[in-house]
């Protein structure tokens, strides 16, 4: 008997022969215990005891290809002139993570083929081959199955077929055959088709295909093509189709590359027939857990200017080209990229770069594949990256390189702008960047053992521009605290900041070599008297996982002072460049909740008393603390003046009580004016179901010190809901305007509806000069289509 099979055997006595027949049954018996014998010897061992004999952990015994089958059934005989064994009732062939199940099985040890009939089934890993009788090899996994069907775990593929072919470990061929990815007898949609071929963590095909949703035909081809796997593979992504008055027909086709398990590539080719062609390319890296990138590049010869002409006057969202900034060029592009790595010594080095050809193209291409959102969206999520609006021209681009200490802090930028609209236009490009930019900071620290502290902010420029004065600039800023402590009454802490700058300004933009002007610098020191004091109050709760709230009132009163000093001498490059002057006294209150939570419980816990609940009480290590509430009133009074020498009162709100509700509100109101000077909310509601409402409302007056009119009032509103009116059926929609000048910014409102294998969306969306209807429909483990 060959030693790959374990048997397990319940022989039965057979009926009462003749003399010469007991003799020879005999014979067959012994014949039959020398072989289980032999097989128990050999193989009926515990599998621990197999696994310390063999010195492997049985796992990786248990998989290694020359380990036994297990044969299993409610009776086992073995037919000696055939030399096979043949099993009936509950039975079970299996090895490793294949099993073969029947009511009736004939195993051919030698050759490892088996015939089997009745309630057959193969389970390979999660997949599943069914069918009412079947011949197969096992060890080559190769055989055929009548009435079967397949169904592959990872997309939820069912395929059903008169005869399966089963032509290797993962793939089959069928005659005739039905797929979906639907449950149940009778699937929404199905592909039926002739000359069937799947291979698993590959494609499957089929000929003659027709598409049919429930009983009804809905589309026929004569070839059709699918993927039949859950990777990474290379291959046609689904393509995007559109029509618009700007763009004409459109067709966006993606090719999907998998170059390795750490890069991949997709190209693109958008195709449109009123303005050209544009090709694409986003390539994606992982060189290592803290190393990675992608770049992303598309761009094409447009057939459309706008020169202001008549003819081609069709500008995004302007009527009147001829009062706007005008786009003359052809060539049109746009090009962005991240990459992340950490380097020798503990730093981290970012490259985050932003090009684009001119000032409309983001809001032009602003959806799809490579449009803005999906970009912003994109280097969000895997890079932490905010991408300046679509409606600014002015792009950053930088080089980063950054080192923390606990106390200290270095960072180090290439910090470029560039700028589209200058591009276009003959006027000197005057975008101001700051090649580089050095920051080193220090946090509050004790001055060795002394009561005293300090701090430091401290900076580095070289201002560059193409047309225009540039310079080095040095900023020191360092401060000296001496807190005094009363008792737990207040604390009173005064601090004295003393700032140096220098300038060095460049000899060829300014002067000749031997004006003085080129250099500047300048002195200032600041005080600060501050004193506060907190009183708390804490309250027992015990309710689901809070265990107590806190209740912290904190005072403050802030006194700062900043001399008057003549600047207007030196260079002007940003605000550290113009320090005002400042004798200003502010005092606040601020109220907040603190939670105490207990780790890893969301549900009503045990009562006090309870012996586990004292002990996770007890320990520390089993709290979180989160501020839930906090509101902050504030004010200032500027002694330095003799008339509205009172800010406007200050309050903001911050209120997370839960992931189901978050406000975040902040306000100004002038006493002199009986007046708002700014109202602001973001707030967010949702529910278990997945419901969600967000407003965001912004009003601002845009006054200053210098200018308290209304010239510079800034009042918006956005809106944005998702509302499960069904278990599948989702409603959403969002609102902007521009309340100040009563314009209409976006309107946008749609519906998913979603089946157990299919879905489709709709989304009409209205923007000034622009009206958009989106259609999408995908079937579940295929892909989708849309328009």
């Amino acid at each position: 008997m060959d030693p790959r099979i374990l048997k397990e055997t319940h022989y039965h006595s057979a009926r009462r022969q003749t003399s010469c027949e007991v003799l020879l049954f005999a014979r067959m018996v012994i014949a039959v215990v020398l072989r289980l014998m032999l097989a128990a010897y050999l193989f009926i061992i515990p599998e621990s005891a197999w696994a310390q004999m063999s010195g492997e952990k049985f796992e990786d015994v248990f998989k290694r290809s020359d380990l036994p089958w297990r044969l299993n059934a409610d009776e086992i005989r073995y037919d000696q002139i055939a030399d096979v064994y043949v099993a009936q009732g509950n039975v079970e062939i299996t090895k490793a993570d294949k099993t073969l199940t029947a009511d009736y099985v004939r195993f051919d040890h030698k050759t490892m083929w088996a015939y089997a009939q009745g309630n057959v089934m193969l389970i390979s890993g999660q997949d599943v081959l069914k069918g009412s009788r079947m011949e197969i090899d096992l060890e080559n996994q190769v055989g055929t199955v009548e009435n079967g069907s397949i169904f592959l775990k990872e997309n939820n593929f069912h395929i059903e077929g008169d005869e399966i072919r089963k032509t290797g470990e993962a793939t089959y061929e069928l005659k005739n055959a039905t797929i979906t990815t639907c449950d149940g007898d009778t699937p929404d949609w199905k592909i039926t088709g002739r000359d069937v071929k799947v291979e698993v963590e590959g494609y499957g095909s089929l000929k003659h295909a027709t598409v049919w949703a429930r009983d009804y035909p809905v589309m026929y081809t004569p070839y059709f093509w699918y993927p039949a796997k859950s990777k990474r593979q290379t291959g046609l992504l689904i393509p995007e189709f559109g029509y618009s008055d700007r763009k004409g027909a459109a067709l966006n086709q993606p090719f999907f590359w998998a170059i390795s398990d750490s890069q991949d590539a997709t190209f693109y080719l958008d195709l449109m027939n009123f303005r050209g062609i544009k090709p694409g390319l986003e390539y994606r890296y992982i060189l290592n857990e803290t190393t990675n990138g992608a770049i992303m590049l598309d761009g094409f010869h447009d057939d459309k200017v706008d020169d202001g002409t008549e003819r081609y006057r069709d500008r995004y969202g302007f009527d009147d080209p001829g009062t706007q900034l005008l786009r003359t060029n052809r060539d049109r592009w746009w090009f962005r990229m991240s990459h992340h790595q950490s380097i020798p010594w503990d730093f981290f080095a970012k490259l985050d770069l932003d090009f684009v050809s001119d000032q409309d193209y983001l809001r032009e291409f602003d959806d799809g594949y490579m449009g803005f959102k999906n970009t912003r969206d994109y280097y969000s999520e895997f890079f932490g990256r905010d991408l300046d609006d679509y409606n600014d021209p002015i792009r950053l681009n930088r080089l980063n390189f950054n080192r923390i200490w606990p106390r200290w802090s270095l960072n180090a930028e290439l910090r470029y702008f560039w700028d589209a609209t200058q591009r276009n236009s003959d006027l000197p490009d005057t975008t101001l960047s700051r090649l580089p930019v050095i920051d080193l900071q220090a946090s509050k620290q004790r001055i060795l053992t002394s009561p005293l502290y300090f701090d430091l902010d401290s900076q580095y420029d070289y201002f560059w521009r193409e047309s225009g004065s540039r310079g080095q600039r040095i900023d020191a800023h360092p401060r000296i605290y001496w807190p005094y402590r009363f008792k737990t009454y207040f604390t009173f802490e005064p601090s004295l900041g003393l700032r140096e700058t220098f300038y060095y300004l460049d000899e060829s933009e300014f002067s000749n070599e031997s004006d003085p002007d080129r250099e500047a610098h300048r002195e200032l020191y600041d005080l600060r008297i501050e004193l506060f004091s907190e009183v708390y109050r804490i309250f027992n709760v015990d309710k689901a996982n809070i265990s107590k709230i806190q209740h912290s009132i904190r005072p403050k009163i802030v006194y700062d002072y900043i001399p008057d000093e003549d600047q207007e001498d030196l260079p002007n490059f940003d605000v550290r460049d113009r320090i005002k002057e400042k004798n200003l006294l502010t005092y606040s209150l601020t109220n907040t909740l603190t939670s105490k939570l207990i780790k890893g419980v969301r549900e009503q816990l045990p009562q006090k008393e309870d012996v586990s609940r004292g002990d996770i009480l007890q320990d520390p290590t089993k709290f979180n603390y989160k501020d839930f509430l906090r509101l902050k009133l504030e004010q200032s009074y500027d002694l330095n003046k003799s008339q509205r020498e009172f800010s406007p009162l200050f309050a903001r709100l911050d209120f997370f009580p839960g992931s189901y509700i978050s406000i975040d509100a902040d306000a100004g109101w002038s006493f002199y004016d009986n007046r708002f000077v700014s109202r602001n909310i973001a707030a967010k509601l949702r529910d278990n179901r997945g419901d969600s409402f967000y407003v965001d409302y912004r009003y601002d007056r845009g006054e200053t010190d210098d200018d308290p009119g209304d010239d510079n009032i800034v009042e918006s509103i956005f809106f944005d809901v998702n509302l499960n009116v069904m278990k599948r059926l989702l409603v959403f929609g969002d609102y902007e305007r521009n309340i100040e000048e009563d314009l209409h910014i976006r309107t946008s409102l749609g519906f998913t509806y979603t089946s157990q294998c299919w879905s489709f969306d709709f989304r009409y969306t209205n923007k000034p000069n622009d009206e958009k209807y989106e259609f999408k429909i995908n079937l579940h483990g295929l892909g989708g289509i849309g328009f």
